[in-house]
């Protein structure tokens, strides 16, 4: 068995570049569908959460992330695992 792991680290810039709901649900079904066809397969998601504070006043900046939100949302239901870390200190969730 050979194992496969892909890594998407930075995947809040990725959205702001492309704020598209069914883009992303495109993008994590086919992940998803590519890791569920062989054994040892890992795709590892990684996204700084900026969903929190302030509600920003420009349009687009509240689009980014509410499309951010939502892809997370997202994630932790396909995902087996999910792991938050703050401060250095990581977080079982699921």
């Amino acid at each position: 068995m050979r194992e496969r792991i892909v890594v998407f680290e930075g995947l809040e810039a990725a959205i702001r570049r492309i704020p598209d709901v069914a883009h992303w649900k495109r993008m994590f079904r086919i992940w998803h569908e590519w890791e569920q066809q062989g054994a040892g397969r890992t795709v590892v998601w990684i996204g700084s959460d900026i969903t929190q504070g302030i509600v920003p006043v420009e349009k687009e900046e509240r689009l980014w992330r509410d499309v951010t939100g939502w892809c997370y949302q997202q994630l932790a239901q396909l995902c087996d695992r999910v792991d938050r870390v703050w401060c250095g200190l990581a977080e079982r969730m699921k």
